[in-house]
């Protein structure tokens, strides 16, 4: 069984890559999953980010910029616990 870091938030499946949303609030394991989440913050800090961002490309530079999301990859299980490719939890 291959064995998975993180479990992503919006699909359920085990991850080893993906985007991590502030200290790891959240996981997405593509981009389509993570601008989904984005397009759902309507107020940012004050900022009305729909008023800001025209399109996808600038939605995600946005964000980036404000260090709310960032690209890894776990190559290593460093938590208590890790995932199979359906998600599912398992202790070490």
């Amino acid at each position: 069984m291959e064995r998975f870091a993180r479990r992503c938030d919006a699909t359920g499946k085990g991850i080893n890559e993906g985007y991590v949303v502030g200290d790891g609030e959240l996981y997405f394991a593509s981009k389509d999953d993570l601008l989904d989440h984005l397009k759902s913050i309507q107020d940012f800090c004050g900022v009305k980010v729909s008023k800001l961002c025209k399109d996808d490309d600038e939605l995600l530079e946005f964000f980036y910029n404000e260090d709310y999301y960032y690209y890894t990859e776990w190559e290593e299980i460093d938590d208590d616990c890790y995932y199979d490719q359906d998600g599912n939890e398992y202790e070490l």
